[in-house]
């Protein structure tokens, strides 16, 4: 079955997720649960472009006594999240050697995805990068299937996207795309093999 497209998931597909929140609770007793008004709330609108991060973080960072400043928080944020795979980044590169358009597919806000082209270089690995605060939408909408369909210029079944959210792997299966539920590299490898010419 071949494809034309490989899209791939950013936190727990290429980058291992989820190290900030660890951090957090470790050095400075901020938990989850206080952060979850922050991340279930306005930080939705910082993910599709309509607020802006280093504006709506203050009054939060406040209330969860965080001793530095609001970059020096982003900025920890950044780097404790800094963490691709080197086993993904490797068969990135491989498959684009291969002629295997790769992209990007990631619900992220601006100021980390800057951080991402920049300083973890993922202009370079990837032919380019759908995010949803430049798309307008996240994975769980079907609109921003259809955006990056179109802007690909590709019909959907042409689409390969890994996630390992399963409300996103099926959106975008019911738009027509493939679509797997990342687990394990072991796997991805497998069920890529399915897929390659």
């Amino acid at each position: 079955m071949a494809i034309k497209a490989l899209l791939l998931d950013a936190d727990g597909v290429v980058i291992f997720p989820w190290r900030f929140a660890q951090y957090l609770t470790r050095e400075h007793n901020i938990t989850p649960a206080q952060t979850r008004g922050f991340f279930g709330g306005v930080f939705a609108d910082c993910l599709v472009g309509r607020a802006d991060l280093k504006e709506e973080l203050p009054p939060f960072l406040a209330q969860w006594n965080w001793p530095g400043t609001v970059d020096d928080f982003m900025a920890r944020w950044f780097r404790t999240e800094d963490a691709a795979d080197p086993q993904m980044v490797k068969a990135i590169g491989a498959l684009r050697a291969q002629g295997l358009p790769c992209y990007l597919a990631t619900n992220q806000e601006s100021h980390r995805l800057a951080y991402m082209r920049n300083q973890m270089h993922f202009d370079a690995l990837f032919d380019g990068l759908f995010a949803s605060c430049e798309v307008g939408h996240m994975k769980h909408d079907a609109a921003y299937f259809a955006s990056v369909t179109q802007s690909l210029a590709l019909e959907p079944p042409d689409i390969l996207f890994w996630d390992d959210s399963l409300g996103n792997v099926e959106t975008a299966r019911a738009f027509g795309w493939h679509a797997e539920h990342f687990t394990t590299f072991t796997a991805f490898q497998h069920a890529m093999s399915e897929y390659q010419p």
